[in-house]
């Protein structure tokens, strides 16, 4: 997920009437309600392009007491392309696409490196970024028509932790403390939103390490 969090969080909070982190601005949110409706019956809005990560057990806990879209089954992750293809378009093609991209990138390693806070948003900031940007970047044009949050916000890859009022509340969580050492990425996900919540529809490995 990148900086769209905000917008997207505080769109959910005007209508939770969550209140964002920074009070400066809440005027953001005046306009909120009247297009979140639409925003969401979005069917793109429903598939997302992951890299999922395993986090401890406390802070795992926390990010799903924290985060409502982890309540409906979305695994801790940093978000590649959101909102991506429409479920009923996702075919063989697509498939082979994605994994002629993702095949094109080394696993690699990374560290969880600490709390970084957006208005409302909490969230793990990742190390090394450029791994990350460069698999985005590769996708990004594979995918053109798919820019992550529809290109309105720079990439940045974080794992998110906390939302809305959750994530005032989280930020000195002692969760904190057991952030992991490292990370060995070497897979992504294809995630799709149905009725009873989110689930993995398709897995890409990265081509291993070395090879």
């Amino acid at each position: 997920m990148t900086q769209a969090d905000t917008a997207i969080f505080q769109r959910l909070g005007a209508v939770l009437n969550v209140l964002p982190l920074d009070s400066e601005l809440s005027v953001a949110t005046l306009h909120v309600e009247e297009g979140i409706s639409s925003e969401m019956a979005n069917p793109n809005d429903d598939t997302a392009l992951i890299i999922p990560f395993r986090l401890p057990a406390a802070l795992e806990s926390l990010r799903r007491r924290s985060v409502p879209n982890a309540m409906a089954g979305m695994p801790a992750h940093a978000t590649l392309l959101y909102p991506f293809a429409p479920p009923e378009t996702l075919d063989g093609g697509i498939r082979e696409k994605i994994q002629a991209v993702v095949s094109g990138h080394s696993a690699f390693s990374c560290r969880l490196i600490g709390r970084g806070q957006w208005p409302g948003v909490l969230f793990a900031s990742v190390e090394p970024e450029v791994p990350f940007r460069s698999l985005y970047a590769d996708l990004l044009a594979a995918f053109p028509e798919f820019p992550s949050h529809r290109g309105d916000f720079e990439f940045e890859p974080h794992v998110t932790i906390a939302v809305g009022s959750s994530a005032s509340e989280s930020v000195d969580d002692p969760a904190w403390g057991f952030l992991p050492p490292t990370c060995e990425v070497n897979l992504a996900h294809l995630i799709v939103r149905g009725p009873a919540g989110w689930d993995v529809k398709w897995a890409f490995d990265l081509r291993p390490s070395g090879d």
